[in-house]
């Protein structure tokens, strides 16, 4: 239980989506206990009496978050496992236990409930408090304390019964001076749309109403009435006469039943309808800002061209009705000494708070002031509520900036730019939509991030910008981009690949240049790609350097704000700042924040104003309201498209090959240079079928080394530690990790199983899931259940290894649509076949097929090879390995020596 109380958790504990659930149910019970919000209960269990606290509920609250259950809560043996039914058995146990451990025994009542000497309705009470215990007493006794309980809580609901509840209805006259109308009805419980009249309950019984369910209305109406008198005094009148159906109310009295006495009926079980402009933002006092460009030209501005610097001129005024109230109309509305008057045809509120404000406002000189184009996006977006006292009702933006706030807040199409001359690609035209989108926002000032789904694209869009803003000239200094270590590889090479023209320096490993000499390569150099783990180590250097801009990828790295590596990046020097992430940021409210917070720092406010006004609400309670608050205030700085959007699916092909370059580790690296000199040494003297079994063994040997290094010393598998052991596991996890995320399924190939086993092992442990494996040792049966499982199961697991030659054929696994090729087998018809198990009739999903390959090993210098060979025939590639083992001992020793940057 304190786990679910306490939000903090120990650094090296990650909480699950189950946790995290269960730790916002509990906060709704605390709330019941805080709030003092608990009925004496009663229930009978296997034939016994107990004593239960039972909360009062929100019934709207409690559906919210019953919606919101992950499935892995509902995975339970029997029982009602319906979301709602369950979320209220652990809200009811929860204050149950609660109000057991946080309360002490009234004296009145010590003693034992289990003793049957005392009075039933003592040993119930009693029953209460200590550890839950049977009621003791005669069968009798237990119906006779049931019945007295019912008629108890009869009277905690004179709202009404379990079909239908008294309710209150406000109308507003025609003209100011007549009297306001406060009706009493009762309302179904059911279907809120059927309201019966006071004057027809009076007028007719109970048979002639003719309303199934509908007892006692007249005792219903009064009960109700009686008890809404408490809350607000002016009901006493109507109590005063016969038949009571209505009463009059003054403009004074109306307003305070609208803005005091409504809530508490609401919250006490009654109906209340009010008039509809009541809850309308206009119908109150409130602001109007009004945002303008600086210049007279306004041009540049809806092109989007206002640098980071760029200052626009805003100015308040009041508003009231969604229309601008001057200093005159103010003063004679006020003169009315109303709370509730008619304005242009409409009735509006004046809370005697606003009319303050309003005077404080007109007392200060209207004048315009200076706001950045961050503000301004904020205010246009909703990010601020409240200013000078008075709600913030409305924003225009004039000029120029109306045509840009429309583009940036996506309610008028971005332009689309050029694709740059230089690259040497084309591009999709979602991704020219993408790389338009950053710039556009870039050349604003403001910082974008880019949350596509992983294989959409995002490394040629962030390329693409960089390679236009070459031709541009605007690449007066270098660019920064910060990826995890295992990726550094990969951006280095898509940039060799598709922007050739790029200077890139990758800024990695023991060899990596410092201090003056790193200097004097950043005046060559266009993009310099470094990792998170360097950010730490040489984090003087990289402060040192004025960069034009700073791009992280994979962001969700900086999840933890006060974590030293995350706070080193906000604070590095950057013209412009960009963010890259495939996982669905708008559900991981935290790491929302710390991406926002480098990009666009204040956007959200401070961390603690965050949790208050966003992820306590959102994440506890459900809150679809401040959901949809932080959505607007977001949506302009955060591009998300999905592989399944119709838009972005018909422009992908329905095959996608992609290469992961990895890096060995120190250990690897040791290893795999270990075992080249013997065997090189070996094979010098042999020939014939020895050479060849001696170059297979070798191959076998440093493919397990790039795999990982307890594979290849044949160590039992190991947990989550052992991934830091490997560059190609650490990449893998990762990839998982945003699979998983957005709910897509993979297969896993592996030409090994005890390869296969510790990917098992090591991929359960951290994804907190189980792992199918498929090898050559499945029974029958069970590879069938493994494969009805993946296929058909919605809650079966998303991740399927397979050994090559065991799950390479013969299966159809179309629910993947991500395959992974960990190690490779050096034959593209096999690895083709392989990935066909995805790939095939009754896939309705593009596939997205992952090629591991180790930098500056035989992994890589074979795979140019195949790449080379795929347009000849199949037989001069071979199958499997064997045609490696005609090279010579020259260019086997080409081959597999290990070349400098393979290390991470």
């Amino acid at each position: 239980m304190e786990w679910l109380e306490n939000e903090r958790v120990p650094s090296d504990v990650q909480l699950g989506d189950s946790t995290h659930y269960w730790q916002r149910a509990a906060q709704l019970a605390l709330e019941a206990l805080v709030g003092q919000r608990l009925i004496p209960g009663l229930e009978r269990v296997d034939g016994r009496l107990y004593a239960r606290w039972l909360p009062h509920l929100d019934a709207h609250r409690v559906a919210q978050l019953a919606g919101a259950m992950p499935p892995v809560c509902r995975a339970l043996d029997g029982g009602d496992t319906a979301p709602e039914p369950l979320l209220r058995d652990f809200l009811g146990q929860t204050c149950d236990a609660l109000a057991r451990a946080w309360t002490s025994v009234p004296g009145p009542l010590r003693g034992d409930a289990s003793w049957p000497g005392s009075d039933p309705g003592l040993r119930w009470a009693r029953a209460l408090f200590g550890p839950p215990r049977p009621i003791a007493g005669s069968e009798a006794q237990a119906e006779s304390l049931q019945r007295s309980h019912h008629l108890w809580l009869r009277n905690l609901r004179l709202a009404g019964d379990e079909y239908f509840r008294m309710a209150l209805r406000l109308s507003a006259p025609e003209r100011e001076g007549e009297p306001w109308l406060l009706d009493f009805l009762l309302q179904a419980q059911d279907d809120p749309s059927l309201l019966v009249g006071g004057g027809d309950i009076w007028r007719a019984g109970e048979a002639s109403l003719g309303l199934r369910r509908l007892t006692e209305p007249r005792e219903k109406l009064l009960a109700g009435l009686g008890y809404a008198a408490r809350f607000f005094g002016p009901l006493e009148r109507a109590l005063e006469g016969s038949n009571p159906s209505e009463v009059e109310l003054s403009a004074e009295e109306a307003f305070r039943f609208l803005r005091e006495c409504a809530p508490l009926l609401e919250e006490s079980g009654f109906g209340v309808l009010v008039p509809p402009w009541w809850s309308r933002s206009g119908a109150r006092l409130g602001l109007r800002a009004r945002v303008s460009p600086k210049s007279s030209d306004s041009d540049g501005v809806a092109q989007g061209m206002m640098g980071l610097e760029g200052l626009l001129n805003y100015r308040w005024e009041l508003a009231l009705g969604g229309e601008r109230l001057s200093k005159e109309e103010f003063e004679t509305l006020v003169a009315h000494k109303s709370p509730l008057v008619r304005f242009r045809g409409e009735w509006v509120r004046l809370d005697p708070e606003q009319v303050e404000a309003a005077v404080r406002f007109f007392s200060r000189q209207e004048t315009e002031s200076e706001i950045s184009v961050l503000e301004a996006l904020r205010l246009g977006t909703g990010g601020v509520e409240e200013a000078e006292g008075l709600v913030v009702e409305e924003v225009d933006f004039e000029g120029g900036l109306a045509e840009w706030f429309d583009r940036v807040s996506g309610g008028r199409t971005l332009e689309r730019l050029p694709v740059p001359t230089d690259l040497r690609t084309e591009l999709r035209p979602y991704q020219q939509i993408g790389y338009s989108w950053l710039e556009f926002l870039r050349d604003a000032g403001l910082g974008a991030c880019l949350a596509d789904d992983m294989g959409l694209g995002k490394t040629i869009e962030a390329l693409s910008l960089l390679s236009r803003d070459q031709e541009r000239g605007l690449l007066e200094a270098p660019v920064l981009l910060i990826c995890p270590t295992s990726v550094v590889s990969n951006w280095q090479k898509e940039a060799e690949r598709f922007t050739p023209a790029l200077r890139v320096l990758a800024h990695q490993g023991p060899d990596r240049t410092r201090g003056e000499e790193f200097a004097k390569e950043l005046e060559h150099t266009d993009l310099v790609v470094t990792s998170y783990a360097l950010v730490r180590r040489d984090a003087r250097l990289l402060h040192s350097v004025e960069w034009r801009g700073v791009i992280l990828d994979e962001a969700q790295n900086i999840k933890n704000p006060e974590a030293k590596q995350t706070k080193l990046i906000y604070g590095l020097p950057a013209g412009f700042r960009m963010a890259l992430t495939g996982t669905p940021v708008e559900n991981r409210l935290g790491e929302l924040w710390s991406i926002m917070r480098f990009l666009n720092p204040g956007y959200l406010g401070s961390r603690k104003e965050f949790r208050r006004s966003f992820a306590l609400p959102i994440e506890r309670e459900g809150d679809e309201e401040a959901r949809e608050r932080l959505r607007r205030l977001t949506s302009p700085l955060v591009l998300r498209r999905l592989k399944t959007d119709p838009r972005v699916i018909q422009d992908l092909p329905e095959k996608q090959e992609s290469k992961v370059y990895c890096r060995l580790g120190e250990e690897q690296a040791s290893l795999y240079e270990a075992v080249v000199q013997d065997a090189m040494a070996d094979l010098s003297d042999s020939e014939g079928i020895q050479r060849k079994g001696l170059v297979l063994s070798m191959l076998t040997r440093l493919k397990q080394i790039c795999n990982h290094p307890a594979q290849f010393l044949h160590e039992a598998p190991g947990a989550d530690g052992e991934a830091r052991r490997s560059g190609k596991l650490l990449r893998l996890l990762e990839l998982m990790e945003e699979v998983t995320s957005v709910g897509d399924r993979a297969l896993i190939f592996t030409q090994y199983r005890e390869m296969g086993e510790m990917l098992q092992n090591i991929l359960s442990e951290r994804l907190g899931a189980g792992v199918q494996f498929l090898h050559g040792g499945t029974p029958a049966k069970k590879r069938t259940a493994m494969v009805h499982r993946f296929q058909e199961d919605e809650e079966g697991p998303a991740i399927f290894i397979l050994s090559l030659k065991a799950g390479g054929t013969g299966l159809n696994l179309t629910r993947a649509n991500h395959v992974f090729h960990f190690d490779r087998w050096w034959n593209p018809a096999v690895e083709d076949q392989a990935t066909d198990r995805a790939f095939r009739i009754g896939q309705s999903r593009n596939v997205q097929v992952h090629k591991f390959v180790c930098e500056g090993t035989l992994e890589e210098r074979i795979d140019a090879m195949i790449e080379q060979k795929k347009t000849l025939a199949e037989s001069v590639v071979g199958a499997g390995e064997s045609w490696l083992t005609e090279f010579s001992d020259r260019d086997l020793r080409e081959m597999v020596a290990l070349r400098r940057g393979a290390l991470a």
